[in-house]
């Protein structure tokens, strides 16, 4: 079974429109419009074992929908094959991982999750007495990379939305030389409005007693895989899911 396209947002979206360009109101049209999101999610919706997965759908719905209204100008070097950005540390909110999780649960055989989630363990035990920030150049490929394409790509978190690049050259540099020396050319506007989403993400679900932390993608996706309550007790302000992960520091 394969893993289901995004639903399209129930949300009315918001108008991309800015005056002078400017980055700051992507940032705050975004951080404003993931807010409103959360809020119908939250009062929408009471079964607490699917709130994860409709905050995902919905988070990512909106980024779909910026892509679609502004990122089309965006003419990136990015292309199918093109995995750079592939082989260094991702994070994601609980809640995406949950979604992730769920999803490869629906769409990967027992063995074949089997090997993933030993594939996770390693990435783990990389980190392991490290960090996302002083493992930016682990050049080790995500365990959801597969034939050079991304096993979730449809689910993927909004920190890996966020990555794009005018110039593969640059890209294949920072690769084989050092992430933090060689400057990526990138869209400033498509930063800003994930940002946006992001920051919308860590200033409202804390409010909610939910957590709203970034974590390693492996470590997180990891204790959603292997937690079948995960989703529950997240969704109840349990803290202690994933405090285990490996928290984002960047």
């Amino acid at each position: 079974m394969g893993i289901k396209k995004q639903n399209k947002p129930i949300y009315t979206p918001p108008d991309w429109s800015v005056e002078n360009d400017s980055y700051f109101s992507y940032f705050e049209i975004s951080k404003n419009h993931q807010e409103f999101i959360q809020s119908k999610v939250f009062k929408e919706n009471k079964n607490a074992e699917l709130l994860a997965t409709k905050l995902s759908e919905q988070t990512h719905s909106h980024a779909v929908q910026f892509f679609k209204e502004v990122g089309t100008a965006f003419k990136t070097d990015c292309e199918k094959g093109c995995t750079y950005c592939c082989y260094q540390p991702a994070t994601a909110f609980p809640f995406e991982a949950i979604e992730i999780a769920r999803k490869l649960k629906d769409s990967l055989s027992k063995k074949e999750l089997e090997l993933l989630k030993e594939k996770m363990k390693a990435r783990v035990e990389d980190f392991k007495g490290s960090s996302v920030q002083k493992q930016i150049n682990n050049k080790t490929a995500c365990p959801l990379l597969v034939d050079d394409k991304c096993s979730v790509y449809e689910n993927r978190p909004l920190t890996c939305r966020m990555a794009h690049s005018f110039s593969v050259k640059k890209c294949r540099l920072s690769f084989e030389k050092d992430r933090t020396k060689v400057q990526i050319p990138v869209s400033m506007e498509l930063i800003s409005a994930i940002s946006g989403m992001i920051e919308g993400v860590f200033e409202n679900l804390p409010q909610k007693k939910l957590d709203g932390n970034l974590y390693e993608l492996s470590s997180a996706v990891l204790v959603a895989l292997s937690n079948p309550d995960a989703a529950m007790k997240w969704a109840n302000g349990d803290l202690s899911v994933f405090k285990d992960c490996i928290k984002d520091d960047t």
